[in-house]
């Protein structure tokens, strides 16, 4: 059997849930945060002493492997010439050969360890040539189950050295933080929980995950069944979720996962967290939905409609290039007839003049002349008939296309419309602006030779506007404009003194401008 070396920085991590405030969680997890820091804050070991503590390990183990293995030399080479049948020149050969073959796996099991290319095969074999170079010790001095006392002795070297190259390992793999043997299962598992770790060790090799993450992941669904089952358990018995009583049978339901009794009664609270966290990822994930839906039948709208216009703009090449087709068409069929016509007057001018040979050839002339013309109509009447065929399919397509138009027209009165909209606003801002602009004209004109303030000047602008405007309420931006500031404060201020001014008789009566109100 290996020995198993568990990976430091991959360890699984004991299930802690949050304590909830008032609970006794709050007290383990104190008591928890103080053990371990009573653990950190120890003494730590000086340097000098761990370097001479490795000196010494090392030496020792160096020492018990040269014993090992000069005294396993002498053994294995008279095994093997007597025992195995090895020439006396070739035993020696054996013997180093299985010595070496234990050394060479270790370090290069070392090597490929240093190099993160962990592979346990090495270290296997290792321990079955150990096994190998014990027994080949014993049987150099007989049957081994007649000399176990001799078996022992000889095993005792080379299974030392390996332990020690073993805790070398160990220390290597620790300090260097190495993975440690492709995450072996340990062995205790498979004999304390042995259906459990099939599971797990089917999910690493299906899989291809650290024995880290699948026990961390089995944990996690064992602990979320049990959770369900103590749900059921709870409700079959009529007791209310999170009542002491309900709470009581959690510790006991749980003991199985290594949770301790504030673990296991904080569970709900982190179970009810994750239970709303999922909701909200859910609903997040709903929404994007609709958001992509939404937009891919817009795409689809779009593409539609282009596709539409793109089949009428195809449909209008088409019709004008029958038009023009029909009226060629047309044209040749008129010149036929004419120069038919014209034939068939000069073969009846021939005839009437003469009766000769030439006015015979004349009227064939003139024949054949009329079966063109009459092929010639057939013609026209072809081309007519295909000229209505291509209208019915034109229709079709028409009649086909007929929703798009629509809603392109609406779309048009629809934009039309807001066209409207906005010019007649402009109309409107417009005419306020020229209203303002007359109002300002005359107040400059009529308040030039008054003795009045900038203040007063602009309240009696504001008055005059308000006074054209009549019943349409002025708004403080087109105060703004007509006396110049860009603050609708202001503005308003100088609406409320203006409101004043007109309250007093304004403009029949001014109490800044005496000459005005005489007049």
């Amino acid at each position: 059997m290996t020995t198993t070396i568990e990976r430091p920085t991959e360890a699984v991590a004991p299930f802690v849930p949050e304590p909830v405030s008032g609970t006794p969680a709050d007290a383990s997890a104190t008591a928890a945060d103080a053990s371990d820091a009573s653990v950190d804050d120890g003494p730590e070991v000086s340097r000098t002493v761990k370097i001479w503590l490795g000196v010494a390990s090392v030496l020792g183990g160096a020492t018990i492997g040269v014993i090992g293995f000069f005294l396993s030399f002498g053994n294995l080479s008279a095994a093997g010439h007597d025992v195995f049948g090895f020439s006396m020149d070739d035993a020696p050969f054996f013997a180093v050969g299985v010595d070496a073959a234990i050394v060479t796996c270790l370090v290069l099991d070392l090597f490929m360890a240093t190099i993160r290319t962990s592979w346990p095969l090495l270290r296997v074999l290792a321990h079955v040539m150990t096994l190998a170079s014990v027994y080949f010790n014993a049987a150099s001095h007989g049957a081994i189950t007649q000399n176990w006392d001799k078996a022992l002795a000889h095993g005792l070297m080379p299974v030392l050295f390996v332990i020690g190259v073993e805790a070398g390992r160990r220390i290597l793999v620790h300090q260097a933080a190495l993975p440690a043997d492709h995450d072996v299962i340990p062995g205790h598992r498979w004999l304390l929980a042995g259906p459990s770790t099939w599971s797990i060790f089917k999910t690493m090799k299906l899989w291809d995950v650290s024995y880290c993450v699948a026990m961390k992941h089995s944990r996690e669904r064992a602990i979320f069944n049990a959770w369900n089952e103590y749900k059921a358990e709870i409700a079959e018995a009529g007791l209310e979720e999170g009542s002491e009583k309900a709470l009581a049978r959690l510790p006991e339901k749980l003991k199985g996962f290594g949770l301790t009794v504030d673990e296991a009664l904080a569970l709900p609270d982190k179970m009810a967290r994750e239970e709303l966290r999922r909701k909200q990822e859910q609903e997040k994930r709903d929404r994007e939905l609709e958001r992509d839906t939404a937009r891919a039948v817009h795409e689809a709208e779009k593409e539609a409609l282009a596709h539409r216009k793109e089949m009428a703009a195809l449909q209008a090449d088409l019709t004008a290039t029958e038009g023009v087709a029909g009226a060629q068409a047309r044209g040749a069929v008129a010149e036929a007839e004419a120069k038919a016509d014209a034939q068939a007057r000069a073969a009846t001018a021939l005839t009437d003049a003469v009766e000769s040979a030439e006015a015979a050839e004349a009227k064939t002339r003139a024949v054949e002349a009329e079966k063109r013309a009459v092929e010639a109509k057939r013609q026209t009447l072809e081309a007519e008939a295909r000229a209505a065929e291509a209208q019915a399919l034109k229709t079709k397509k028409l009649a086909e296309t007929e929703i798009g138009i629509e809603r392109a027209a609406e779309a048009k009165k629809r934009a039309a419309e807001a066209n409207e909209q906005a010019a007649e606003a402009e109309k409107r801002a417009a005419e306020a602006r020229d209203v303002a602009a007359q109002i300002l004209h005359r107040a400059v004109e009529a308040e030039d030779f008054a003795t009045l303030t900038q203040r007063q000047r602009r309240v009696r602008i504001v008055a005059r506007l308000l006074l054209a405007a009549g019943e349409r309420e002025v708004t403080n931006q087109e105060i703004a404009a007509a006396i110049g500031v860009k603050s609708e404060g202001t503005a308003s201020e100088h609406r409320a003194e203006a409101v004043a001014l007109i309250d007093g008789g304004y403009p029949g009566f001014d109490p800044d401008v005496p000459s005005r109100t005489e007049a």
